[in-house]
Order: structure tokens, then sequence, then C-alpha cells
């Protein structure tokens, strides 16, 4: 491709790049060793990075990288299967990526079955402290033939499958409305982005 098309960015659409950390440094050996001089992003889990890894990576081509937090409690996590990344782990890596100026995105969630008012907005508060670059926030959406959808199938009240994109909530919260949620969701945006800190940090990375 390089060949072809000269210097490009490659998005590697694997939700566990890192995972298997052999490969990827011979990947990234490959690459250095071969003189290509593309710049990559990936997607994958905090707790499989550390920061030689992320030395070889940013060296090889790195320069963006998206991550899932999905939200503040451990137990929130563990209850609906996620296995959580330490807090302080994830800060340390964040901050190897400001200096070597990694782009970083990082994902939450909102609206779990035992999310409150209070969780959700430690959640925010969260994710503004941790300071990724950009932030994706989304309302739990159970997707047909995930176990979630399954636990709660009678709690769903949306039929048109056109609006399980994230945005819209569709299943009855136990102590949220629906307004509530996209409220919520708003609040979570507006904190993140409308603050001088987000400007200045989107600002420098822009020149």
């Amino acid at each position: 491709l390089e060949d072809t098309h000269g210097s490009l960015h490659i998005v590697f659409r694997d939700p566990l790049f890192s995972n298997d950390r052999h490969r990827v440094r011979e990947l990234c050996d490959r690459i250095r060793t071969r003189g290509l001089t593309h710049t990559f992003e990936c997607e994958t889990r905090l707790d499989r990075l550390d920061q030689e890894l992320l030395g070889t990576m940013h060296a090889a081509g790195l320069r963006a990288i998206s991550f899932g937090v999905e939200a503040l409690s451990d137990e929130t996590l563990k209850k609906v299967g996620r296995r959580p990344t330490p807090h302080g782990h994830q800060r340390t890596i964040l901050a190897r990526c400001r200096e070597l100026g990694i782009v970083t995105a990082a994902f939450y969630v909102i609206g779990f079955l035992d999310d409150t008012r209070e969780s959700i907005n430690a959640t925010i508060e969260y994710s503004v402290d941790l300071g990724s670059t950009v932030a994706q926030f989304k309302i739990l959406t159970p997707y047909p033939g995930t176990p979630l959808y399954g636990r709660i199938m009678d709690a769903i009240v949306e039929r048109d499958w056109e609006r399980f994109d994230g945005f819209t909530p569709t299943f009855t919260h136990p102590t949220l409305s629906a307004d509530e949620l996209q409220l919520l969701l708003g609040s979570a945006y507006t904190r993140f982005y409308v603050r001088p800190s987000f400007l200045a940090n989107y600002l420098r990375i822009s020149t």
C-alpha cells in the first residue's frame, strides 16, 4: 500500500489490538525495519498496555488509541461481566500518551441497571478528570443477541431497531426515566467538551 499510495494513516479494526504483546512487538519491529512511514491508530484495553509497549507502538507510528472505561464503579462493571482496569493504571497510560502526543478516545456508558443519578455524575466527573483527548458517552443499549438483551427483555419498550443507537433509551430503567437518562447524556457531553482545558488540549493537538 505504501509503495502504491505513499504514506498512509492505517486504522486497525481489532478491539483488542495489544492483547498479544509478542505479536504487536513483532509487527512494530517489522514496520520500523522496513522503513515504513505510515501512522496508525487502534482500539484496545488499557490493561493490555504498559509504558514500554506504548513507546514501541509510538515509534512504529501509533498516533491515536481508543478504549473503553464505561463506568467509574468497578462493582457496576463486574455485574455486567466487564473486567475493570485499575484507575491508577488508566491515569498512567493516559499521562504517557499525552507525553508522546498520542490522541486518546475514551468510551463511557450511562444507565447500567444499578446506576443512579449520583453514580452517573461520578462517572462524568471521572471522565473529565481522566482527561482523554475526546470522549464518547452512550446510553446502555440491549442489542438483540447479546446477554443483556435476554436478561432485560421484559423491560424493553422500544421496537424500532433503528433507535437502538446508543443515544435513545430503549428499556425501562429501574430508577431513572427516559428523560432523566437523556438529560444526563447531554450533561456528560456538555461537561466534558464545554470547558477551557478541553479547548486548550484540542488546539494543542490541532497545531
